[in-house]
């Protein structure tokens, strides 16, 4: 929810008196967001918030490239009927976020998180578990950086009209088509995050 900014110390005590809980989960939470390169702690000082920069944000879609065209590869090698039944559930899921995004308000449908819940789904499409961790890691800057209010409904709708073009082309065997709406639709992302960053001094 970006309520701490960045490069402000995090107090242990304060937040286990904030949250209600011991110190104990709090130090074991602190452990993983600076697995996950959200903090850091540097030794008898304190541990921080990292900030999140566009050179950041830059490799991280560089990645998610990276790993959403190798599934399109591995897809690209199973049978046309294995496609087709792969991919069923992300129909499923696009038909329910087009219907969805049409009877509630846009700030209410982006609470439900669809976008994300597409790209996982597509990730586990290749069976990596390793990959998929890698990919849900990379989705929690993505979160951070992305501002909801700055969403309309038009940007939703086409960005559903994106993922549908993936899939549509996966149905078809159009592998060449599917990895061009994959790079068209991250370059979407990259050009509107690049400008939510450069809106907050380069970092967030």
């Amino acid at each position: 929810r970006r309520q701490f900014k960045p490069n402000q110390k995090l107090s242990i005590p304060e937040l286990a008196i904030q949250l209600g809980v011991s110190r104990t989960p709090i130090r074991d939470a602190l452990n993983r967001l600076e697995m996950e390169g959200l903090v850091k702690t540097v030794p008898k000082v304190g541990t921080f918030v990292n900030a999140i920069e566009i050179e950041d944000l830059l490799d991280i879609i560089d990645t998610r490239l990276m790993l959403e065209l190798w599934v399109v590869e591995k897809m690209s090698a199973l049978p046309v009927a294995q496609i087709a039944e792969k991919l069923l559930p992300i129909e499923s899921l696009l038909k329910k976020a087009a219907e969805t995004v049409e009877q509630i308000p846009v700030e209410e449908y982006l609470k439900a998180n669809y976008n994300l819940q597409f790209h996982i789904a597509f990730i586990k499409l290749s069976g990596n578990k390793r990959n998929e961790e890698i990919y849900m890691s990379m989705m929690h800057y993505h979160h951070l950086a992305v501002e909801q209010s700055l969403f309309t409904k038009e940007m939703v709708v086409s960005a559903i009209a994106q993922h549908q073009s993936i899939v549509s082309a996966m149905q078809r065997g159009d592998f060449a088509g599917a990895r061009a709406s994959i790079r068209s639709h991250l370059d979407d992302s990259r050009e509107r995050l690049v400008r939510r960053l450069n809106k907050s001094g380069g970092q967030i």
